[in-house]
């Protein structure tokens, strides 16, 4: 197999895994848009794909989690950690470590209020990130995650060379997302029977959460639009990326087979 043959094949392969990628991307921002958020009081009893906004409060029975890089009380959060590496001319952000944590919580709409399982949505929280310089000593809970987690080196390493001191590693940026108590929260997901509630309550009958009868779920901590447009923005710039690749691909593809 020659070269252009070769260059054809990986840039198809990459082109078209990005491509999927937003295409999948779009498809949720097409859910997300194709209908409005409905009252919480209309879930009672209500089962199949909705749509829902509100204020998110932590349940009285399952409290909150502790976010890793802050210490942050909250409902949901995501972590990433990542280091700037270097090889020759190219350098780009590597993912050390990443995963995610939730409770159960409330949507409280100011009429009614319904219970949420946040397990296996696709979290849309605004981030915050720290990028630490090679050679800086991590603030204490930064460190103590370090410590801890197979996989991730602190990078604060030095050479004394006398007339100057050298740092050794590289960068590497801890970004932290979460849904916080009090906050405005969206979700498209699916309406489920829950258990009975107490007479009186203006908690309804119902929980919303993953399921197959939907097909997406979606948690975010902005209204229905602005959770499309975040989504949007990397969707378009992987399509577009993937497509491009496809095309050179296929145009060293077809050079090499000619």
């Amino acid at each position: 197999m020659v070269l252009p043959q070769l260059v054809g094949i990986v840039f198809l392969t990459i082109g078209g895994f990005v491509l999927l990628r937003g295409g999948r991307e779009l498809r949720t921002v097409f859910h997300i848009l194709r209908n409005d958020p409905v009252p919480v009081r209309s879930l009672d009893g209500h089962t199949g794909p909705v749509e829902i906004t509100g204020t998110a409060v932590a349940h009285e029975d399952a409290g909150t989690v502790t976010s890793p890089f802050t210490g942050s009380k909250c409902l949901a959060y995501t972590y990433e950690v990542e280091e700037y590496r270097s090889s020759g001319k190219h350098s780009s952000w590597e993912t050390l470590d990443e995963g995610q944590d939730g409770v159960d919580f409330i949507v409280d709409d100011g009429n009614a209020r319904v219970r949420v399982n946040p397990d296996g949505a696709d979290v849309r929280f605004e981030s915050q990130s720290v990028t630490v310089s090679p050679g800086t000593e991590l603030p204490e809970r930064l460190a103590d995650y370090v410590e801890r987690t197979e996989g991730v080196e602190a990078q604060d390493g030095s050479v004394n060379l006398l007339v100057t001191e050298i740092s050794l590693g590289n960068k590497q940026r801890f970004t932290e997302r979460r849904l916080d108590v009090g906050e405005d929260v969206y979700v498209y997901g699916q309406a489920m029977r829950g258990p009975a509630t107490a007479w009186g309550s203006n908690l309804v009958d119902a929980v919303v959460g993953d399921g197959d009868g939907t097909p997406v779920f979606v948690i975010s901590d902005t209204s229905e639009r602005g959770t499309a447009r975040r989504i949007v923005r990397d969707a378009i710039a992987e399509t577009v990326f993937g497509l491009v690749a496809v095309i050179i691909g296929s145009v060293a593809l077809l050079s090499g087979l000619l």
